[in-house]
Parts: C-alpha cells; structure tokens; sequence
C-alpha cells in the first residue's frame, strides 16, 4: 500500500492551514497577555498612589484624632471649672499682662438714650464700676485651661503659684482696689 502524491500534499496542506490557525491563535493570545500586563501595572501605580492618599489622609485623621482629645480635655476641664465654680484666677501666667477689654464708647453702652437719661446719679456710678470690675478681673482662661499643672493646683485648692511668683503680676481680689 503505497500512499499518492496527492494524499501526501493534502495532509502537509492540512497542517499547514493548522500550524496557521494556532499561530494565529498564538499571536492573538500573546496581544491579550500583553495588553492585560499593561493593565495591571496601570492598576499596581493607581494602587500605589491611592495607598499614598490613603496614608496621608490617615495621618491627616490622627492629627485631628489628637486635637479632638485635646479639645475634649480642654472642655472637660472648663466644665469642671463651671461646675466648681471656680472661675477667678487671682493671677495670670508669669510674664502676661491682664488682657484689655474691648473699649467701650460710653458708660451708657447697652442703654439706650432715655434709659441711661432716666438712671439715678447712683445707678450710673455703679454700673461704671461694674464695668470697671469686669475690665480689671478679665483672665484668659484658656491659657489655664491649657497647662494641666497650673489646672490640677487649682481643682485642688492650691495656690497658683508661691507668693515670690504672685507679686509682680497679682489682680486683686476686689474690683477696683489697688
């Protein structure tokens, strides 16, 4: 049984056409991995740069995360103040002037015309020493509230610091008295 010609050239013509078909497939297939490797490292970059985000808003997070502790001592120590009535510092902070208050344009702030017109001689002067009173005994007291030290001799009922520290920087106890 001897093959022909012709059946010889059919079967090198068939895996030509096959060896064709999977080359082709080959060719497609590596164009498809080529193409999903680039998108992989499109993702690995757009990862990378959200981890980046991600890291800075986090720290930008612990940041605020720090300050809202602080702020929350910071009330929790005001509310104590309040609540202990505690609210006159006889003397500010070595190296502090009382602070100003806002100037007021006349006595009669906060009254109109007539009724500042209709107080007595006496009402007059009292509410100018009030006025006087508030202005002298004005305290920051955020910057107490601030130094826990300062703060924690004061709930206790210490002094806010010795007399040597006191006397240069005092406000007296009684509006208006020198």
């Amino acid at each position: 049984s001897t093959i022909s010609l012709w059946t010889v050239v059919a079967v090198v013509q068939a895996l030509e056409r096959s060896v064709a078909a999977h080359a082709s497939r080959l060719f497609s297939l590596e164009h498809r991995a080529g193409n999903s490797e680039k998108k992989h490292l499109d993702c690995e970059k757009v990862v990378g740069e959200l981890g980046n985000r991600l890291e800075s808003k986090c720290a930008a997070l612990d940041t605020l995360i720090q300050e809202y502790g602080r702020l929350q001592q910071r009330l929790e120590n005001m509310e104590n103040l309040l609540k202990n009535r505690n609210l006159w510092i006889l003397r500010l902070p070595s190296g502090m002037e009382a602070p100003k208050a806002a100037a007021l344009e006349s006595d009669a702030a906060g009254f109109s015309t007539p009724e500042w017109e209709s107080l007595e001689e006496w009402q007059k002067e009292l509410y100018g020493k009030v006025l006087a009173g508030k202005k002298e005994a004005l305290v920051l007291l955020d910057d107490v509230i601030s130094e826990p030290a300062l703060l924690s001799r004061l709930q206790g009922g210490e002094a806010p610091c010795s007399e040597e520290e006191a006397a240069p920087g005092e406000i007296p106890a009684e509006p208006g008295a020198s």
